[in-house]
């Protein structure tokens, strides 16, 4: 009885495994065309007679390469941040007339000596 164990035992499995072949094309064929994504193929395009090998979607996404779309929008963010800045700005200033006016750094002097540390023989760096 036990001589033909391992052979029934895989006549079993592969039993089992042609059984659940067959109920997963059963599954595909009466399954909802709806689910499925389907990714359109370089050959059906027109002027596409090579077949190139398909890029991962996660490549597609990310781009290191900003376009001319990207560039547009961040200058018009960093023009809209500085329209703000310059509208806070009128705001304090005009709020606050008693402060003395900051001087801007055309008005300052510069001065070219260089500032030399006092060097004593105990001064180590």
């Amino acid at each position: 009885m036990f001589d033909t164990l391992p052979s029934v035992l895989l006549t079993l499995f592969l039993a089992a495994c042609v059984l659940w072949l067959i109920w997963q094309a059963f599954r595909r064929l009466f399954s909802p065309r709806k689910r499925r994504v389907v990714e359109p193929s370089l050959a059906d395009e027109p002027g596409n007679s090579r077949i190139e090998p398909a890029v991962s979607r996660t490549d597609a996404a990310v781009s290191t390469i900003p376009d001319a779309a990207d560039v547009l929008a961040l200058k018009a963010a960093i023009d809209n941040l500085a329209r703000q800045v310059s509208a806070l700005e009128q705001r304090l200033a005009a709020g606050q007339p008693s402060l003395p006016r900051q001087p801007t750094p055309r008005d300052r002097s510069v001065d070219h000596s260089p500032v030399i540390p006092p060097i004593s023989p105990d001064h180590r760096i």
